[in-house]
């Protein structure tokens, strides 16, 4: 396998990713309201991330999947 696992384009994991990437000064709930992310599921989006439990783009790389 080459690279990081990345989250597939369009995916909450993704759009956090990106979000967090592209912020020099941190990511704050507000920043996501309208992209899907809600109270109830940002959790769940943050530990998919600390976890690699979503579906990446080089899935396909990978010998073995969770």
């Amino acid at each position: 396998m080459s690279g990081p696992l990345i989250p597939i384009e369009g995916s909450l994991e993704r759009i956090m990713l990106d979000a967090m990437l592209n912020s020099e000064s941190g990511v704050t709930f507000l920043d996501l309201v309208g992209t899907g992310i809600t109270e109830e599921n940002i959790d769940q989006v943050v530990n998919n991330l600390r976890t690699g439990m979503f579906v990446a783009e080089n899935d396909g790389e990978l010998e073995i999947d969770a």
